[in-house]
C-alpha cells in the first residue's frame, strides 16, 4: 500500500479509535501527514550537459530516503538518497535521441516503528547535444524585402539567438520566432558580403555558435555620375559624365565629356546596358555614345560608397568611380570650393595641382588661387581672378554645366557634373590646353569647419594619405605610389607629441612603392595654415604649407578638418588626397567586414587595374578577394585570391605599435611568418571618409605579386563598405 502507515490488526485499530475522542479519517493530532511524492514532469536533459533535478515529497516524517526500484536512469545520472538526480548524460552508441528513460523511485520516511513509503513511476527525456548546423543563407538585394531563418537542433527548446561576432547586413535584424528558429529580416541598405557569427542558447542555457554569410547585391537605379582616367593605345584620356540607370540593366540616357587622346575634347549623349552577377556585386557595363564610341566596363557595385569601375577593352583601359547623383544643380547661396587635379600638359608631361575658388549666388567666380606642378616646374598661389560655373544642363537629368576659371595665364574651360550639393567632377575642354580630371568639394560641409574658420587647429588627429606620382627614372618612367598616415597636433606639428602620444612613433608614416622598390618613410614635419589667400577669397582659405616631409614638400588645400587635396613640388609631380582616420588604437577586429573597391587614378599605361570584392570573415586574419582585371595584359574576370593579413605581428590578434597606431595591415600569400607580401592596407576607421571613398573603408597599396616578386607598376586601391 503506497503512502499509508500499516496496522497489524484491523480490530485493534477499531478498538483504539473507540477509546479516543474525536477519532476521524486523518492522522492523530500532531502526527505526520500522508506521505506523497509530488508528481510533475521531470526536466529534460541533453548529452554532455550537467543535469540536476530535485524530487519533492510531502507528508511523512523527515529525513527521507530515496531509492530506484525499477527501470533505469539515463546513463551518466545517479539518484542520491536525498532525492537529487544529478550527473552528466552520456552518449550511448546505437541509441536514437531524443530518448525517454522510464524508471520508478521510492521514498521512505523516518517514522517508527514502521516507516511510511511512496513510489512514483516517471521518466526523463534525454536530447542530443545542442548544435547549430551551418546553413547557406539566401542572397538579398538592396531596397528589397529580405527574410531568412537559422535553426538550432538538439538541446532543449525553445532557443534564443544572439549576434556574437561580425555584423548583419545594414537594415537587417535578428529575432527569435515562436517555432524555435531565428529570423533575419528587414530591408537591406548596403551592398556587400557580410560574415557574422550567431549563438543559439537553449532552455538549459547551453550554447552553440555558427558562422553565416549573406551577400547583398546592389542595384543600379537612378542618376549617377562617372569619372575615369586611362589610356587609349598608350595615350592618356580623361572623362566625366552622368547617366540614368533603370534598375533593369539599361542606361536610358546620359551625357559624357572626354578629354584626350589628342588635342580635342569630345562631348556626346550616351546610352548603354549593364549586367550584375547574381549573388555578387561584380558586374559589367557598356556605355555607348551617339557617335558610336563604346566604353566596356567592369564594376564593383557599392551602395555605401563609390562604385569602382575599370575599362577592359584591349586597346583602352583605365579606372574610375561611379557615384550616386543626389543633385543636378549647385546651391544658389554662394560657396567656396577646394579642388585637386591631375593629368598631362600639352606636350604629354605629368601635370597636377590644387587650389580653391569662391562663387557668388549667381555662380560667378569671385576669386581664388591654385598651386600647380607641370613636369617639375612649380607655380605657387596663382590668383584666380574670375570665371563662372554657368549651369547649362543639356537636359534636366544630366547635372552637366560649363565652367571657366581665369588667371593671368588666360582662361581655362571645363565641363563639370554635379554629384551632390557639395561635390563636382570636371574635365578640361580646351583643345590646346592641358588635359586634366578635376575633383571639387565645397569647403566646410556639415559637421566641420571651413572657409574663414580654417586655422592650424583644423588639422588635429590622424589622416590617411594616398599619393600618386611618376618617377621620371631617366627614359623609363615608373609609378611612384604611397599611402600612410599623418598625425597632426593642432598647433603646426606633424608629430606624435606628449601628452597625447607617448609611443615615440613618427608623425608621418607611409609605405612607398617606387617602381618595385618598397620603402617605409618615417618623418616628422611642420605645417601652417596660411593666414591669407587670394585677395578675393575668404581668409584663411585652407591653403597649408608643409615642411620636413622629404623631397615632395607638398601644399594642401583643406576641404574640412583633416581632409584635403595634395600637390607636391617634386620632379615626380605628386598629387592625391587625405581624409580623417578614426578609431585608433586599432586591432584585427577593425579589418572585419565586406569591402567593394578598385584601382584609383592609374598614373601610367603600364598599370594593371582591378575591381575587387573583398571579405575578411570572423574571427580575422583571412583576406578573401574576388576580382576582375584590365590593363596592358589580357583582361581576367572572376579571379580568386586567398590571402592572410596581420597588423605587423604575424598570426597575432594584437597589433604592433605601428599597426595599432596607424591601422596598418599587411596582406600575405600564406599565414606563415615571412610569407610574400602582396599589399599594405590602411584602415580609414568608423567615420565618413570623404575624398578617399566609403565609410569604414580601406586604402591599399600593391607591393608584390602572388609569386613573391615586387610589383613594378603599383597602384592605390580604395575600398568602401
Amino acid at each position: 500500500m503506497r503512502g499509508l502507515k500499516p496496522f497489524p490488526l484491523i480490530g485493534s485499530a477499531i478498538l483504539l479509535c473507540a477509546l479516543m475522542s474525536g477519532c476521524a479519517s486523518h492522522a492523530p493530532q500532531n502526527g505526520p501527514g500522508a506521505l506523497n511524492i509530488s508528481q510533475f514532469t521531470l526536466a529534460q536533459g541533453e548529452i554532455s550537459a550537467p543535469y540536476t533535478q530535485v524530487l519533492l515529497v510531502t507528508g511523512g516524517q523527515t529525513p527521507y530516503t530515496w531509492t530506484l526500484t525499477a527501470g533505469s536512469l539515463p546513463p551518466g545520472l545517479t539518484l542520491q538518497s536525498s532525492g537529487v538526480i544529478s550527473g552528466t548524460p552520456t552518449l550511448v552508441s546505437g541509441v536514437t535521441y531524443p530518448n525517454t528513460y522510464n524508471f520508478t523511485v521510492k521514498v521512505t520516511d523516518s517514522q517508527t516503528p514502521t516507516a511510511a513509503f511512496s513510489t512514483l513511476a516517471t521518466n526523463i527525456v534525454i536530447n542530443p547535444t545542442l548544435t547549430f548546423p551551418p546553413a547557406t543563407l539566401a542572397p538579398g538585394t538592396v531596397s528589397g524585402s529580405y527574410s531568412a531563418t537559422v535553426t538550432a537542433s538538439g538541446g532543449i527548446s525553445p532557443y534564443t539567438y544572439n549576434l556574437v561576432f561580425g555584423s548583419l547586413p545594414d537594415g537587417l535584424t535578428l529575432t527569435a520566432s515562436g517555432t524555435g528558429a531565428g529570423t533575419i529580416s528587414g530591408t537591406p541598405t548596403t551592398a556587400g558580403t557580410f560574415s557574422f557569427t550567431l549563438q543559439a542558447t537553449d532552455s538549459a542555457l547551453e550554447t552553440a555558435t555558427e558562422a553565416f554569410t549573406i551577400t547583398i547585391t546592389g542595384q543600379l537605379q537612378g542618376n549617377y555620375t562617372i569619372s575615369l582616367n586611362g589610356y587609349i593605345n598608350g595615350s592618356p584620356f580623361y572623362l566625366a559624365g552622368s547617366f540614368v540607370a533603370d534598375g533593369n540593366g539599361n542606361i536610358t540616357s546620359g551625357f559624357l565629356d572626354q578629354d584626350g587622346p589628342g588635342p580635342a575634347s569630345v562631348s556626346s549623349s550616351l546610352t548603354g546596358t549593364y549586367i550584375l552577377t547574381p549573388g555578387s556585386n561584380l558586374g559589367s557595363m557598356t556605355l555607348t555614345t551617339a557617335t558610336g564610341q563604346s566604353y566596356p566596363l567592369n564594376l564593383a557595385l557599392s551602395t555605401a560608397s563609390g562604385t569602382r569601375v575599370i575599362m577592359n577593352d584591349p586597346n583602352q583601359y583605365g579606372s574610375g568611380v561611379i557615384q550616386q547623383q543626389t543633385a543636378t544643380t549647385l546651391p544658389s547661396t554662394g560657396a567656396t570650393y577646394s579642388f585637386g587635379f591631375f593629368g598631362n600638359d600639352a606636350t604629354g608631361n605629368r601635370y597636377a595641382g590644387a587650389g580653391a575658388f569662391a562663387i557668388n549666388a549667381s555662380l560667378g567666380v569671385t576669386g581664388g588661387e591654385e598651386d600647380a606642378n607641370d613636369n617639375g616646374t612649380v607655380t605657387s598661389q596663382t590668383p584666380i581672378t574670375g570665371g563662372n560655373l554657368a549651369v547649362t544642363p543639356l537636359n534636366a537629368t544630366t547635372g552637366r554645366g560649363t565652367a571657366s576659371l581665369t588667371t593671368s595665364s588666360g582662361t581655362t574651360n571645363y565641363a563639370y557634373y554635379v554629384i551632390s550639393n557639395s561635390q563636382m567632377v570636371a574635365v578640361e575642354t580646351d583643345s590646346s590646353g592641358p588635359q586634366t580630371l578635376v575633383s571639387m568639394m565645397q569647403q566646410g560641409v556639415t559637421g566641420s569647419t571651413g572657409g574663414s574658420a580654417f586655422t592650424n587647429a583644423s588639422l588635429s588627429g590622424q589622416s590617411v594619405m594616398q599619393l600618386n606620382a611618376v618617377n621620371p627614372n631617366g627614359a623609363t618612367p615608373a609609378p611612384d605610389i604611397s599611402t600612410g598616415v599623418a598625425t597632426f597636433d593642432g598647433a603646426g606639428n606633424i608629430a606624435r607629441m606628449p601628452p597625447k602620444y607617448t609611443d615615440g612613433l613618427p608623425g608621418f608614416y607611409t609605405d612607398e612603392n617606387n617602381g618595385g622598390t618598397v620603402t617605409q618613410n618615417s618623418l616628422n614635419g611642420t605645417y601652417n595654415v596660411d593666414a591669407t589667400c587670394g585677395a578675393t577669397l575668404p581668409s584663411p582659405c585652407g591653403r597649408v604649407t608643409v615642411t620636413g616631409l622629404g623631397t615632395y614638400q607638398p601644399v594642401w588645400y583643406l576641404v574640412k578638418s583633416n581632409q584635403g587635396f595634395v600637390v607636391g613640388s617634386d620632379p615626380s609631380v605628386t598629387s592625391g588626397s587625405f581624409a580623417a582616420q578614426t578609431g585608433a588604437p586599432f586591432n584585427v577586429a577593425n579589418m572585419l567586414g565586406s569591402y567593394l573597391g578598385g584601382t584609383s587614378e592609374p598614373v601610367l599605361s603600364s598599370v594593371t587595374n582591378e575591381v575587387d570584392a573583398a571579405l575578411t570573415p570572423p574571427p580575422g586574419g583571412i583576406f578573401l578577394l574576388t576580382y576582375d582585371t584590365a590593363g596592358p595584359a589580357p583582361p581576367q574576370t572572376g579571379q580568386k585570391f586567398l590571402g592572410y593579413y596581420d597588423c605587423n605581428i604575424p598570426g597575432a590578434t594584437t597589433c604592433s605599435a605601428i599597426g595599432a597606431a596607424f591601422g596598418r595591415f599587411e596582406v600575405t600569400t600564406t599565414a606563415t611568418p615571412g610569407a610574400p607580401q602582396v599589399s599594405i592596407l590602411y584602415v580609414l576607421g568608423t567615420g565618413a571618409s570623404g575624398a578617399t571613398g566609403g565609410k569604414s573603408g580601406l586604402v591599399g597599396l600593391s607591393i608584390g605579386t602572388t609569386t613573391g616578386t615586387p610589383e613594378p607598376n603599383p597602384r592605390i586601391t580604395n575600398y568602401g563598405r
